[in-house]
């Protein structure tokens, strides 16, 4: 049974190496979506990462009291963007504070052989969801540019400019009107990290060339939801359209591509990431189907990584002697 360890242990690359990979795998997602919103969409994602670079340092040096060997993780800088991947570019500048305090915290919270408890852009975009759903739901027309600097947007300004996201309409057990090619390109609306599903896919190209992502969980994910999604199609809706109306919508690529790829919240065994993956999508497929427009995929994610170690657990391949070991007792 394949086992997916952590890179940095079996090979040169450093933390910091993988660090960066990952770091170069968001700049195609980046680079769209600045192209589509604006140069707001540079500040946001420079404020999340900072912050959180800085915030891990004071939470190392202060909270975890290492005063002699507090380190700088450049890890911490990718965890803070992609939180920012997932606000709309209406967002206040002080959201990305917030975002990037979660991040931090949630990076550091281990229970169970070293392994996080939660994936930090994840949680921190559970969260803030749930305090402030009315900013993370205010999305806008594509190429409707705002100020970079600007704390926060003149509502009379923003109300001319919100439109419904495609999980809106999936809410209403309709699908998105305009069809696939606005999903796939990023022109539907939506936040800034998931709105376009072929730049993602240069990520996902970028991170299997590195040998960062395990394809085979990402398509699991993806075809579950796509198989259900045609099994169980809307009532006002033709299961074709309902299908990619459900796959190609919300938090759906961001999922596939970072979050069952980030390696210290996911199983390490091939047989765990699939199974985390299938489950993982059947649950996100009945949230849709049956709870409405709220991105239940972070919640679901969550829930997959608390219970992430005991899939592991459960599928690791154990050795011979340690089973015969056992069963003697």
């Amino acid at each position: 049974m394949k086992k997916f360890a952590h890179p940095f242990i079996h090979s040169a690359e450093t933390r910091t190496d993988i660090a960066i990979d990952f770091m170069l795998a968001l700049i195609p997602v980046l680079i769209w979506s600045v192209y589509i919103f604006g140069a707001r969409v540079i500040t946001l994602c420079l404020l999340g990462g900072v912050f959180s670079i800085g915030f891990d340092y004071l939470f190392q040096h202060f909270a975890l009291k290492r005063t002699k060997d507090a380190s700088v993780d450049v890890m911490s800088i990718n965890y803070g963007i992609l939180a920012c991947f997932s606000m709309p570019v209406s967002a206040p500048l002080w959201l990305p504070l917030i975002s990037s305090a979660l991040v931090v915290f949630a990076k550091n919270l281990r229970v169970y052989r070293q392994k996080r408890l939660f994936n930090p852009y994840i949680f921190s975009a559970a969260v803030l969801n749930i305090a402030f759903p009315k900013l993370m739901t205010a999305f806008t027309k594509p190429f409707a540019y705002f100020s970079a600097f600007d704390i926060s947007i003149d509502s009379r300004l923003l109300n001319g400019y919100l439109v419904r996201s495609p999980l809106m309409y999936i809410a209403d057990g309709s699908v998105y009107e305009d069809g696939a090619v606005p999903q796939l390109f990023g022109y539907a609306s939506g936040a800034l990290g998931e709105i376009a599903i072929l730049a993602m896919c240069l990520s996902l190209c970028w991170l299997l060339y590195k040998k960062q992502a395990d394809l085979t969980a990402s398509a699991t994910f993806v075809f579950t939801l796509l198989i259900l999604s045609l099994m169980f199609p809307s009532a006002d809706a033709e299961s074709a359209y309902f299908a990619y109306s459900i796959v190609l919508s919300g938090a759906i690529g961001f999922i596939a591509v970072f979050a069952l790829n980030e390696s210290r919240t996911v199983p390490i065994t091939s047989l765990g990431r699939l199974a985390f993956a299938l489950v993982c999508g059947a649950l996100v497929f009945a949230s849709r189907k049956f709870f409405g427009g709220y991105e239940w995929g972070y919640l679901i994610i969550l829930l997959m990584n608390a219970i992430s170690p005991f899939i592991e657990e459960f599928t690791v391949q154990k050795p011979y002697n340690a089973i015969k070991n056992r069963k003697k007792e």
